[in-house]
């Protein structure tokens, strides 16, 4: 067991009890509650009984919540703002053709030619293509009669 002697135990003590104001005087004080609205002040929110509940209006910021019974519970959800969306949808619309007309040449320049090899490959295919054009026409001439009348 240890043993503390009777004057350090004591200054301790002192030493505790002097330091409690001190750290006191530390910790903030609790936050204020806000002020009430002054008498004939316009309230903040705006209640509208719809179906099933009823509808929030902020006053301040224009928000509209849907407010309802939901697991026991008043619960309300924010409803959605179909400018918010108009506007976000804008906003998408807009970085994707920002995006697109990146890529666009500008006016004066003009693009690069084919080089051989892709001229050469466009040839062939047309050439093939006729080739079996005619060969089709061939065999068709071919299944007729000589005098068609």
């Amino acid at each position: 067991m240890l043993r503390i002697p009777a004057p350090a135990l004591a200054a301790c003590t002192v030493l505790a009890l002097a330091a409690a104001p001190a750290l006191a005087q530390i910790a903030p004080p609790p936050p204020a509650p806000p002020a009430p609205p002054p008498p004939g002040a316009p309230a903040r929110y705006n209640f509208v009984p719809v179906d099933g509940g009823a509808l929030k209006l902020d006053t301040v910021t224009g928000k509209v919540s849907f407010c309802g019974r939901s697991s026991g519970a008043y619960v309300c959800e924010a409803v959605p703002d179909t400018r918010d969306a108009y506007e976000a949808e804008i906003g998408r619309l807009q970085q994707q053709v920002e995006t697109l007309q990146g890529g666009k040449p500008a006016a004066g320049e003009k693009p690069a030619l084919p080089d051989e090899s892709h001229l050469d490959a466009a040839m062939d295919y047309a050439e093939r293509l006729m080739l079996r054009l005619k060969q089709m026409l061939d065999n068709l001439r071919a299944g007729e009669p000589a005098n068609p009348t």
